[in-house]
């Protein structure tokens, strides 16, 4: 499938900055399943710093604006093909070990309803199916789950969203990674 992306993110600052340095990890990754055709991050009046490959294989871009500065727009656009994997990610340039993806979070932080839907999720799926458990697991979350835009913020833990019954993708995520740490698979 090719993807057209076109996404402004607008800061606003009040007071006015008097210079902003910011470091974005807006450009995707190229592994087997996934091409990038073509990308930019903008910004207008900037200047662009240094752009790199960072410890987890994420690329950055580092940009300065002077100030004052009453309000920024990051523009990213771009075109990238992808391939359905089935949820598999191979040929990524991930420098990270994957045991550093089973460390709980804040929002991550697992509670006993989450222990709970987990264990329940995998019950008949042998541990050595990992993905299949990992997609039961998926579904289970969303079934969970209502998506429900203005149910939840930014510092809702996963066992909030959970208890609540609604949430946005955020709490999706998390709540999938929680579970998915306790059943001992890295996310």
């Amino acid at each position: 499938m090719r993807l057209k992306i076109a996404h402004d993110t607008t800061y606003r600052f009040n007071p006015p900055m008097r210079g902003v340095v910011q470091s974005h990890r807006l450009t995707p990754s190229a592994f087997e399943g996934q091409s990038v055709i073509n990308w930019s991050v903008a910004i207008d009046e900037s200047e662009r710093g240094a752009s790199f490959r960072d410890g987890a294989g994420d690329w950055i871009d580092t940009f300065t604006v002077m100030g004052p500065v009453d309000d920024l727009v990051v523009a990213v656009t771009g075109e990238v093909e992808t391939v359905d994997l089935g949820g598999v990610l191979r040929g990524h340039r991930e420098k990270m070990v994957p045991a550093a993806y089973l460390r709980p979070t804040h929002a991550t932080k697992p509670d006993r309803k989450i222990a709970e839907l987990a264990a329940d999720t995998v019950a008949d799926i042998p541990v050595a199916d990992a993905l299949a458990r990992a997609h039961a697991l998926c579904q289970a979350v969303a079934g969970a789950i209502a998506y429900t835009p203005g149910q939840t913020a930014s510092g809702t833990r996963a066992a909030e969203a959970l208890a609540l019954g609604h949430g946005v993708c955020q709490d999706h995520a998390h709540i999938f990674c929680t579970a998915a740490r306790l059943l001992d698979v890295p996310a």
